[in-house]
């Protein structure tokens, strides 16, 4: 349950805060997709139910017609895969993983995005967002690895 309230609440500042900021939810930042992967990756199985609300409250904030559920299935299921075959056991594995994951995250929304609608898309904004984004990612990874640690 407290999975899903955090979920709600980093969604509706996702949807309020950063898409005011960047404009475009192409372009914002995406920190529910941080606190989804740390979920998924402590848990033997990557179940996705977590990824289908955590995309329903974006979707439902945001009235983007299904697209962030998609993602974030794509994105669960893709993690799933990985974990099967490999294992993370520092930081950076983890950092790159996600980094990776969010990337073909995002190219699957753009994809998914542009098929129906045209929106411009800011170069600048788009790089400032995954940046923030990871760096936002590393420190919720750094602190998961300290507290798996002890």
């Amino acid at each position: 349950m407290r999975f899903y309230l955090f979920a709600f609440i980093i969604a509706f500042f996702q949807s309020s805060i950063l898409l005011a900021i960047f404009h475009n939810f192409l372009t914002a930042p995406n920190l529910l997709l941080v606190y989804l992967f740390i979920n998924l990756v402590r848990e033997e199985e990557c179940l996705l139910k977590k990824a289908v609300l955590s995309g329903l409250f974006l979707d439902l904030f945001q009235d983007s017609l299904g697209l962030h559920i998609s993602g974030h299935i794509f994105f669960s299921i893709v993690l799933s895969l990985l974990k099967a075959r490999f294992e993370f056991p520092n930081i950076v594995s983890l950092f790159l993983v996600y980094a990776f994951l969010s990337i073909l995250e995002k190219l699957w929304i753009l994809f998914f995005f542009r098929l129906r609608y045209y929106a411009g898309i800011d170069p600048i904004l788009l790089f400032l967002g995954l940046a923030i984004e990871l760096t936002f990612a590393m420190l919720i990874i750094r602190r998961y690895m300290v507290y798996k640690h002890e």
